[in-house]
């Protein structure tokens, strides 16, 4: 069942915070995945002190806020802290934390834009490194519990957690309600994939948040390269996706994390935006409309 879909305030690094309030209404979109980093939109800091006046204000002019998308270090305690109260006294149910760096993520220089993976470098193996972010995730899934907030992993090229089964290894046996997975198939293109519904069921009990968007890799002179394209013109077949997790009856979010968006041109923005939560939505009900038939 359709019921909207929300925006990703990173894609739109050049617009003022009113400016992306005003954007994401006028597109139809019915909550916003608020950025929180010092360069935009909104610092730590800041929520830390107006936060709830800040949620207030967000939702009065109708839109909610179902995450805070932080670039925080899972492994930078304090600030993690800090997100997570911010979270509780903002009501805010989910709060996005970054995975490291898989070794030197050589995917990276096959982007055919200039991408910046959310994630860290770290100094470990790969074995002791899963094993002290399996440590430290059990550490964070007792936090989060006591503060009723979702702690988000993403499923993000170029990190330890690039496919199903990584993820699998990392939160198989956490609490789902404390810590969760954001899902995004054209991320996980970016490096090939596994299978869709073998890995949607794998992952099944912590899917809390799906990210849209569309990528292909292309041939150029000299080699292969990746780059972001339309919803509907790209590697991921989003009516196969859809209609997987409308099998299962996923019932989290979806979020619009679209970079072809227009940066600079508020009006093309709207425009654009407006357009591809139309498309998505039109999928979805297709997709609840086909299956429907099959039942009956």
């Amino acid at each position: 069942m359709w019921t909207g879909m929300n925006l990703c305030t990173a894609i739109l690094p050049q617009f003022s915070f009113d400016e992306v309030l005003e954007i994401a209404t006028t597109s139809g979109f019915k909550g916003i995945e608020l950025r929180v980093n010092d360069d935009h939109h909104i610092a730590l800091d800041d929520l830390l002190t107006s936060g709830q006046f800040l949620r207030r204000r967000i939702q009065h002019i109708g839109l909610d806020v179902p995450v805070l998308t932080s670039y925080l270090p899972m492994e930078d305690d304090e600030s993690v802290d800090r997100l997570i109260r911010v979270a509780q006294l903002m009501e805010v149910p989910k709060a996005r934390i970054v995975l490291p760096r898989g070794c030197h993520a050589a995917v990276v220089k096959r982007a055919h834009i200039n991408e910046i993976i959310p994630s860290y470098d770290a100094s470990q193996d790969p074995q002791p490194l899963m094993g002290a972010l399996r440590r430290k995730l059990r550490i964070l899934e007792r936090k989060a519990f006591r503060a009723g907030v979702q702690l988000l992993l993403e499923l993000h090229w170029g990190t330890v957690m690039s496919s199903f089964s990584g993820a699998y290894a990392l939160v198989q046996d956490l609490d789902p309600e404390s810590i969760g997975i954001t899902f995004d198939p054209a991320n996980m293109m970016v490096e090939g994939k596994e299978d869709w519904e073998f890995g949607i069921n794998l992952i099944r009990p912590y899917l809390a948040n799906v990210h849209v968007k569309n990528m292909r890799w292309k041939q150029t002179k000299e080699d292969w390269a990746w780059e972001w394209t339309g919803l509907t013109q790209g590697m991921v077949d989003w009516w196969e996706l859809v209609s997987l997790l409308q099998g299962i009856g996923y019932g989290g979010d979806y979020a619009m994390e679209d970079f072809l968006t227009p940066r600079t041109d508020k009006e093309a923005a709207i425009h654009h935006l407006t357009e591809a939560r139309q498309e998505f939505g039109a999928i979805c009900i297709d997709c609840g409309d086909h299956d429907h038939r099959v039942a009956n």
